[in-house]
């Protein structure tokens, strides 16, 4: 299917349109541009020849739904979901304050036990910036949090949160001098799996024998030229060189 034709199916999965309110959540996430605005928008295309009931209306904010489009290996796929069975954990939401949706990746894999117990532990955050995932580690309870980003951390307990406000390596050498091992290393930076598994080797000399690794491999290029087949290649070339 075209990404139209895939929108028009699962909008007429979904029946009446009435008093319903979508937001547009595409991946890639350029997409999100071309479909919701100007003459080839959802809106244009799935509300021209609609009854007034079944036009299309977007907005972030305020929605009743969420319509999601991916495309996934040349193909396209739509579906539709009611806003609140695709919030992220909204029951944890409701109980913290995060300051940014990163922070659920990383409490999920705790919520799952992906990761052992971190309690007393000490931990380095590369990318740190706005703060999520060391948000996450602090209410873990690990002992010491080294957040390397020269970003800003918006969090506004810093308790047992040392901010290093540079580069990962513009600051390892110093870490090394204090005899800095560390138990965990996590990860979450907009980069490339190949520009990742570089910072994970560059850190090593400061982490301990056998520390725990959490990072995220992105479809990311800087050149906006990624596909998925070079994103393929590349996050095996990265594991391959974590080996």
């Amino acid at each position: 299917l075209d990404r139209m034709a895939a929108v028009q199916l699962a909008l007429r999965a979904q029946g009446s349109r009435q008093d319903k309110v979508f937001r547009l959540q595409c991946f890639p996430k350029g997409m999100e541009e071309e479909l919701g605005d100007g003459p080839a928008s959802v809106c244009q295309c799935c509300s021209a020849l609609a009854a007034p009931f079944q036009k299309v209306t977007l907005q972030a904010k305020g929605h009743s739904h969420v319509l999601s489009v991916v495309l996934a290996s040349g193909v396209h796929y739509a579906g539709v979901a009611a806003a609140e069975a695709v919030a992220v954990h909204p029951e944890l939401q409701q109980e913290s304050a995060a300051v940014c949706k990163a922070y659920y990746k990383l409490r999920e894999l705790f919520e799952a036990g992906l990761i052992g117990g971190v309690e007393g532990k000490r931990a380095i955050d590369v990318g740190a910036a706005p703060g999520g995932w060391t948000q996450c580690l602090q209410e873990q309870g690990a002992s010491h949090i080294i957040a390397v980003d020269p970003g800003a951390l918006t969090l506004t307990n810093m308790d047992r949160i040392e901010h290093i406000q540079t580069k990962v390596q513009d600051c390892i050498a110093k870490l090394e001098q204090r005899g800095e091992k560390l138990d965990l290393f996590v990860c979450d930076m907009n980069c490339s799996p190949s520009e990742a598994a570089v910072v994970l080797r560059n850190t090593r000399p400061v982490l301990q024998e056998g520390a725990t690794v959490v990072m995220t491999f992105k479809k990311f290029s800087e050149e906006g030229k990624c596909t998925q087949e070079s994103y393929r290649r590349d996050k095996d070339s990265a594991l391959d060189g974590l080996r």
